[in-house]
């Protein structure tokens, strides 16, 4: 149980290394405050020495604050599709001013590069809730359509070959599921999953062009050490273009086969404003030992790991979370005079 999660600070040349046991599934909300109250944050968590690193199967959320170069670098499996991460994006662009805002596309090893960790040091193999690292086992079963009122949740499939190009919206764990079949997924994929024109614009996309022996992909998520490569396992005489996030690239290379709706971005700070309000506050450990007393009246002998009480709860300046509720405000959020 938990959402481990990794933060590193950089300043003065140096770095440090924290531990939060729930911090991954609030990583936007710890974040929104800006970089001081970032700082103050991660400098609250648990500190670990610099080579106890989660790895990639265990860790669900890292972020990187660096002062010296003044980049924010971070990631999470816990978003609410696309359009929750654009949000996230738009507000950090504005209550982080002056700092270059990055993805992790290739999640904890892109972090912990950043500060001159070999990547294979956070690399392994197996399955856990962070998703597995990509030369890991996956359980790929039966390749299944999404459902009409989940494509937010969708990966989309476009296809190009002697017959035209043609799309699909499939519902899979990641792209990952995708690439990780090979050229053969297109044999794979149901009929009944064809679809031109998405409700949302889904999680990630893969795009096959069997004419021209060419696959990309883009994502919100990430690739797990997949998007810096230079050649994907199993696409032996391929080339790979990864797109980051740039979904309009698919609608392009598949000459409008799937095409997507722009994001409400309005709607999506909307939503992101009210976990915020749910969240910013909330303190999981304390929410974890309520748990636990209503786990000892069935089990009292049950100890649970003395890393849950992994995570501190810091507060915003008054300025700073008033700073906050204006980009909120100026955005389409909902207007909100607390600070």
């Amino acid at each position: 149980m938990g959402q481990r999660t990794n933060y590193v600070l950089v300043e003065g040349g140096g770095w440090r290394l924290h531990y939060s046991h729930w911090g991954a599934n609030r990583l936007d909300v710890d974040l929104l405050d800006g970089p001081a109250s970032t700082t103050r944050f991660i400098r609250a968590q648990h500190e670990v020495e610099r080579d106890d690193w989660l790895d990639d199967v265990w860790c669900e959320g890292a972020a990187l604050v660096d002062h010296d170069a003044r980049q924010l670098l971070l990631f999470t499996i816990h978003l609410d599709g696309f359009a929750h991460r654009t949000a996230l994006l738009a507000v950090l662009a504005r209550t982080w001013p002056g700092w270059e805002i990055r993805w992790a596309y290739d999640g904890l090893e892109d972090i912990a590069a950043h500060v001159g960790v070999d990547r294979a040091v956070v690399r392994t193999a197996g399955d856990g809730p962070g998703g597995g690292s990509a030369a890991g086992p996956r359980d790929m079963g039966p390749l299944a359509p999404a459902e009409p009122d989940e494509h937010d949740f969708a990966v989309s499939l476009s296809v190009v070959d002697e017959q035209g190009a043609r799309g699909y919206a499939l519902w899979v764990e990641s792209v990952l599921d995708l690439l990780h079949r090979g050229p053969g997924l297109v044999r794979e994929v149901p009929r009944e999953a064809r679809l031109r024109e998405f409700g949302a614009v889904p999680q990630c996309g893969v795009h096959v062009d069997r004419v021209r022996r060419t696959v990309a992909a883009w994502t919100g998520e990430n690739l797990e050490g997949q998007a810096g490569a230079r050649a994907l396992p199993g696409w032996d005489g391929w080339r790979w273009t990864f797109w980051q996030d740039e979904y309009a690239a698919q609608e392009r290379a598949s000459a409008g086969a799937v095409v997507f709706p722009a994001v409400d971005l309005a709607g999506a700070v909307r939503e992101l404003t009210q976990r915020f309000d749910r969240l910013a506050d909330k303190d999981p450990v304390a929410s974890f030992r309520a748990v636990h007393e209503k786990i000892l009246q069935q089990d009292p002998g049950a100890r649970p790991s003395p890393w849950t009480e992994a995570h501190t709860v810091t507060g915003p300046l008054p300025g700073e979370r008033a700073a906050l509720r204006a980009v909120l405000a100026a955005l389409g959020g909902v207007p909100d005079d607390r600070t």
